[in-house]
């Protein structure tokens, strides 16, 4: 069927399509499934696989299954004067009752009180008064099985005993959170919807002042509507990708450009009306404002379609659902709407009463003044925009879940008190997973791993590092096995070597000094000094042959000593020594005199080893103390002898390296709050920090990456950062080259694409001069810019097809200056009643208890508001003469009109033969009032 058939049609017989749109509804609306709930779960779908954050945490999954999870579910129990026993037997009660063997199979574990002692002492705050039950969960935050479990949990929680008098209970944890986000989405969907209808039924009323003729957008909108969710509902279901934000954005946009659609086809048939025959009417309307229609349609559905092109999933799947459902809404305009207002012609003529009302002309006179003075109507609209567009340029952006949700909300009170009591990034830790083809339980394997735990020990606003060298968080338990701790204990040995063969040689030494003193007596005075008591051939001391011998021993003794004998009776070897004769006989043959030798050469050994230990030791000492020395053996070297004496090595193993050795991880918590900028920018630095490390270190060769929610979130920022700038090229190009295709004016396509962009930089520098400089807030949320900009230069510029279209046709007639003129009076009542639809649209997201959506819809109505009163009647048709002129004077050309732009010219009627069939203008007596 050709669309001239189908005009004819729909024209001709309009109960067939309104009958037809009414079946597909009632069929859509009751058999596709659940939008909602499948957006939800999609939601936890919205980064790609390929991001880093989640090959870490899917390692994570598969390496540790028994310590992994999705999100965390935390039950707080709070006595400021400190908890008691009552309160901590409660919450072992409370611990068992999430423990029991009909829990939901989304609950991982529970971890409190009645766990290891290491994990149920890190439950607890350091000041004794918060302590917490934590139940891992299987599924992401945001989905709805996960919300589920959460009900579950917190229906065993009231189930038990209540908590003891004075003991707060309460609930936080990212599952907790995702519940309370996901349902201010829900509130937001209701209360945008309610707020869009009964807002756009007072604009249309104001604009049609007809009940009827005002039901007729939102007739066609709301089947339209029925329609789009049942089909991607369908979609979602087959593998279609969706967001949480689908549903809000097809609300705001079906109702704010559909509706303008169908504003569109109503003026038009107004334009052309005829009470005596609706239907001819209809066909002329169809037939002359297609084409404007699908031009207008295009600029916004190619804007929503580019945003596929984006890799951040919550872009990426918005933007083409939402063209679908805007397709939709066409189509629906196309046929449902022209079926609708010939039926109410038909029965209810009078509602046209006031859209064919003889319009005012203010927009005619507003433009006559404008083009007065162009360039300084041009420049005075410049002016005044410009500051808060350079404002737009210091906006700081803020990526944060917490700060969206409402200062009351339960779990982001108890979520602030948490960290309060146990540091901000205690309930976001990082996890560092390597990855080697080695193994990494041998000594230069964990040597590896202890070498980047202190690496990352080092790292500014960490507050902690554990892993399988310092499972608790420190090093100080292995201090020993470090090398450095090692060659300390041997530099003791060296000192104690020292000392002893010292001792020794001053032993030898003066054990030798005594067996040559003695010796030297025996053969002065011939006692037998040396000789072994009772030995054969000797007298006993008690024999009166003794006595006479000691005696006379004696004598010849003091004799010798009186004398004063030169010689000394120091050891032999000694300078100075004269060691007294002896015969040959008694030198070779006597064994006094070969242990005398013997000693002497101990003593020289003893010395050499003296100085050669005290040498090392003077070496090792010079190392230990220098600090270049320490930092070279301050590594870890853990062996058997190691593992023997620290059996406690082999739980840590466990815990933090698999049993194939080739994955070990380390947890790591910061300093900084969770989602902060400084918690994101820490992420990406350790990622940077960990490479140059790695690619430098000795050893086997590791891969690492790092999981965590801050991770998450360095992941999303890049990731949308790039998708902004991707767009701010991709988008603008495409809706030009729609632009290009239906005006073929290049320049005036330029003037009206920057139009829109200077109007993007006005509303975010608002935005933030209300939000951040007015009301206190971090920042604008980071949703917001993508959104506003793909919404503003999308939805925006179809206004000014209508202007661009109707100003062309108006210059052919009556000139540059004069055509400008009228072009702004033919159509300010139409952009402007349309504008203020889809500001009224946008409008009711101001009503969401979600901060972004209020910072979006705020900017979404600055922008679209300034684009109705100054962009569209003042910039772009100044910019369109100022460029024009300039063509005229780069070219020379003269055309047949320039007398007609001087002021005061008159111009002469038209032949209503000579327009084009884009845009037509309106019979007198069908002006409407501005």
């Amino acid at each position: 069927m050709t669309f001239r058939s189908l005009r004819s049609l729909l024209s001709r017989r309009p109960l067939w399509a309104v009958g037809g749109w009414l079946i597909v509804a009632v069929l859509v609306g009751g058999l596709a499934p659940n939008l909602t709930r499948l957006a939800a779960e999609g939601q936890a779908r919205v980064m790609g696989r390929d991001c880093e954050s989640l090959r870490a945490a899917d390692l994570v999954k598969q390496a540790w299954p028994d310590q992994a999870y999705a999100a965390l579910a935390v039950a707080t129990l709070h006595r400021p004067g400190g908890l008691n026993e009552g309160d901590r037997a409660y919450a072992g009660r409370l611990a068992a009752r999430f423990d029991g063997p009909d829990r939901p199979r989304e609950v991982l574990r529970v971890l409190g009180p009645g766990g290891p002692p290491e994990v149920a002492a890190r439950l607890t705050s350091h000041d004794g008064s918060l302590t917490l039950v934590a139940v891992p969960l299987s599924t992401p935050f945001v989905s709805p099985v996960t919300h589920a479990a959460v009900g579950w949990l917190q229906g065993r929680a009231r189930a038990e005993l209540a908590p003891p008098v004075g003991l707060e209970l309460s609930w936080t944890g990212d599952a907790v959170i995702g519940r309370d986000y996901m349902a201010s989405v829900q509130t937001s969907l209701d209360r945008v919807a309610l707020a869009t209808v009964v807002l756009l039924l007072g604009v249309l009323l104001v604009v049609y002042r007809s009940v009827w003729l005002a039901l007729v957008p939102l007739t066609t909108i709301g089947v339209s509507l029925v329609v789009a969710r049942g089909v991607l509902g369908w979609m979602a279901a087959a593998g279609w990708e969706i967001s949480s934000l689908v549903e809000l954005f097809l609300v705001a946009v079906l109702f704010g450009s559909g509706t303008d659609f169908c504003l569109f086809i109503s003026w038009r048939f107004a334009e052309n009306w005829n009470p005596d025959d609706p239907v001819a009417a209809m066909d002329l309307t169809l037939r002359r404002s297609s084409l404007a229609l699908l031009t207008s349609a295009g600029t916004v559905i190619v804007g929503l379609l580019l945003m596929g092109t984006t890799k951040f999933k919550l872009f990426s799947s918005t933007g083409p659902s939402v063209a679908l459902g805007l397709a939709i809404s066409l189509a629906a305009t196309l046929t449902l709407t022209p079926a609708l207002l010939v039926l109410l012609a038909r029965y209810r003529p009078r509602s046209f009463r006031g859209l064919t009302a003889p319009g005012s002309g203010m927009w005619e006179r507003i433009g006559a003044l404008a083009m007065r003075r162009p360039i300084v109507s041009w420049a005075a609209t410049l002016l005044l925009m410009a500051p808060l567009a350079l404002l737009s340029l210091r906006t700081h952006m803020v990526q944060d879940l917490l700060t969206e949700l409402p200062p009351a909300t339960p779990s982001k009170q108890a979520f602030h008190r948490v960290s309060e009591k146990f540091g901000p990034g205690m309930s976001a830790p990082l996890t560092v997973v390597l990855e080697s083809d080695s193994d990494l339980r041998t000594s230069e394997g964990l040597a590896l791993i202890d070498d980047v735990s202190r690496f990352l020990a080092r790292q500014r606003r960490l507050a902690e590092v554990r892993s399988a060298t310092q499972p608790l968080g420190s090093p100080a338990p292995l201090q020993r096995a470090r090398i450095g701790s090692r060659i300390g204990e041997v530099n003791q040995g060296f000192g104690q070597l020292a000392n002893g063969a010292t001792q020794l040689r001053q032993g030898l030494r003066e054990g030798l000094a005594k067996l040559r003193a003695a010796m030297w007596l025996e053969r002065k005075t011939g006692l037998p000094l040396t000789a072994p008591e009772g030995g054969s051939g000797t007298a006993t001391a008690s024999s009166p042959l003794a006595r006479a011998a000691l005696a006379q021993g004696l004598r010849r003794a003091s004799a010798v000593l009186s004398a004063g004998v030169s010689g000394s009776w120091a050891p032999s070897g000694t300078p100075g020594s004269a060691t007294p004769a002896s015969s040959p006989a008694t030198k070779g043959n006597d064994p006094r005199e070969l242990m005398a030798r013997e000693l002497a050469v101990a003593a020289e050994g003893a010395e050499q080893i003296a100085e050669g230990a005290a040498r090392a030791r003077r070496e090792v000492t010079s190392i230990l103390d220098d600090p270049v020395g320490r930092r070279a053996l301050d590594r870890l070297l853990i062996n058997d002898d190691t593992v023997r004496q620290h059996p406690e090595l082999h739980a840590s193993f466990a815990t933090y390296i698999t049993p194939d050795g080739h994955r070990a991880r380390i947890d790591l918590t910061q300093s900084d709050p969770v989602f902060s900028e400084g918690a994101m920018n820490q992420v990406v630095s350790l990622r940077r920090r960990l490479n140059e490390f790695l690619d430098e270190a000795d050893g086997p060769r590791v891969r690492a990456t790092i999981a965590g929610a801050n991770a998450e979130s360095a992941d999303v920022r890049s990731m949308t950062r790039a998708d902004q700038f991707q767009s701010w090229f991709v988008i603008p190009i495409g809706v030009f080259l729609v632009l290009l295709v239906a005006l073929r004016d290049p320049l005036a396509c330029v003037n009206l694409v920057a139009t829109m962009l200077l109007t993007y930089a006005f509303a975010l520098g608002a935005t933030h001069l209300v939000f951040v400089v007015g009301l206190g807030a971090a920042g604008i949320d980071w949703k917001v810019p993508y959104f506003l900009f793909v919404l503003l230069v999308a939805v925006g510029v179809d206004y000014n097809v209508f202007l661009m279209a109707r100003l062309r046709e108006e210059t052919s007639a009556l000139g540059l200056r004069a055509g400008i003129v009228r072009a702004i009076g033919q159509t300010g009542g139409l952009i402007t009643s349309a504008a203020a639809i889809t500001a009224c649209s946008f409008a009711s997201f101001l009503s969401s208890p979600l901060g972004s959506l209020r910072q979006l819809g705020f900017a979404l109505v600055v922008g679209i508001t300034v684009d109705a009163v100054l962009v569209r009647p003042l910039l772009v048709p100044c910019g369109h003469w100022l460029l024009a002129c300039r063509r005229r004077a780069m070219t020379g050309a003269k055309t047949s009109h320039d007398d007609r732009n001087e002021p005061g010219h008159e111009a002469a009627p038209r032949s209503p033969a000579r327009l084009p069939d884009l845009v037509t203008v309106r019979p007198r007596f069908a002006r409407v009032a501005d």
